[in-house]
């Protein structure tokens, strides 16, 4: 996703995740992982935009970086008794003045392919460096947000076409589709050329991007209606990809995530209630997808939207103080990217203690809340006889 505890509980999670890394991967009853491949998001992404200003000051991941920025995917490796995932691509194309970018460049040993604003398929998504471009010639941070589907298929280039069956791999996405439906539906009822060119960078057919530009509630209805089928598609796609793409070429060990339930977020929490059951039901609709396609394949699904859900109704039993306020402060000029945690550290924090934080920034986790996904990933893993 872009747009972004107690000591007590923090010290006993931090044991168990350390006591599954030991035993996991190598016991009788495991599995002898030999490498985790992840695809997905902002959520998985391991560095890819750790570079120029952004490296610079510390920052690079989604979250609060610093000595425990590891995020799920890394914990999980690192419980699978595999090396962590590093970023198969690194660069930034920024085109805001004052911030310095850096040329992509691809490392096709690393088995982290996640990036930030990625899609399921689309090109377009927040701050990509896809959006300078005519028609829409956005000033952005110029993420390369490569979607999913072209993930999955750079890492069967760079194996030889084939999953050797005893990699774990990892796949997490949705959010990204939701922000820039959402985009749409938000700008529709003004119509004209922004709700034209928000309904292009969502990806809607072309009779909806002629019906939005006349603004109105019809706009708005049909904007919506194009977002719920929009992520029905992105859902459906995402589980045919992991079956064509991962399944079929061989690979055997497979964890899905769902996606999180973004009305829950400091994000979701701004809007109004009207907008956040628009946001609401695109995650149920995509995650109900997601899971149908998936059914009967074979892959561990986890459902951190249920598992997320139980922690914003009773943060304080997982450890959490502060469920509803960003860690990563929007005014500090340590980090130049107004509270994104791509560029958040210790140092560009709220004046609080944010340990017991479960958001970095409106939409992306703290340490902690990494630390919540991945514990509950290995539980589901460890149950399976994985770990």
């Amino acid at each position: 996703m872009v747009l972004l505890g107690f000591r007590h509980r923090l010290a006993a999670l931090a044991a168990a995740l350390l006591l599954a890394a030991c035993g996991s991967g190598h016991d009788d009853d495991g599995v002898d992982f030999t490498s985790t491949v992840s695809f997905g998001d902002s959520l998985s992404d391991v560095g890819t935009y750790r570079v120029g200003t952004i490296a610079a000051i510390g920052g690079g991941k989604w979250t609060v970086n610093g000595p425990d920025a590891a995020n799920w995917t890394e914990l999980v490796a690192n419980a699978a008794g595999t090396p962590a995932p590093c970023p198969a691509q690194t660069g930034l194309l920024v085109n805001i003045p004052g911030l310095v970018g850096a040329p992509v460049m691809n490392f096709p040993a690393c088995r982290g392919y996640a990036q930030g604003s990625a899609r399921v398929s689309q090109r377009f998504g927040p701050n990509t460096a896809s959006l300078q471009s005519p028609p829409f010639n956005e000033i952005n941070l110029g993420l390369m947000a490569v979607p999913v589907a072209t993930q999955m298929d750079t890492h069967l280039a760079n194996v030889g076409g084939t999953y050797s069956g005893t990699e774990l791999v990892t796949v997490m996405a949705g959010g990204n589709d939701l922000f820039m439906n959402f985009n749409g539906v938000v700008n529709a009822g003004a119509g004209g050329s922004a709700a034209l060119g928000a309904a292009l960078a969502a990806g809607w057919s072309t009779g909806v991007q002629a019906l939005v530009t006349l603004g109105g509630s019809a706009a708005t209805d049909a904007a919506t209606a194009a977002a719920y089928d929009s992520m029905r598609d992105a859902g459906s796609e995402l589980a045919d990809l992991v079956r064509s793409r991962v399944l079929a070429k061989g690979a055997r060990h497979v964890v899905v995530v769902n996606m999180p339930d973004v009305s829950q977020t400091p994000f979701g929490l701004s809007l109004d209630a009207g907008s956040r059951s628009i946001v609401s039901n695109m995650v149920t609709f995509f995650n109900s997808q997601l899971q149908s396609g998936l059914n009967g394949s074979g892959v561990l699904l986890v459902d951190t939207y249920a598992q997320g859900r139980l922690q914003a109704a009773s943060p304080a039993t997982f450890g959490i103080s502060n469920a509803t306020t960003p860690a990563c402060s929007t005014t500090s000029p340590v980090n130049p990217l107004q509270g994104s945690s791509l560029g958040c550290t210790a140092a560009s924090t709220v004046a609080a203690d944010t340990s017991g934080f479960l958001y970095a920034d409106s939409v992306h986790p703290s340490p902690l809340g990494y630390r919540l996904i991945a514990q509950h990933v290995i539980e589901r893993m460890r149950a399976a006889g994985w770990l």
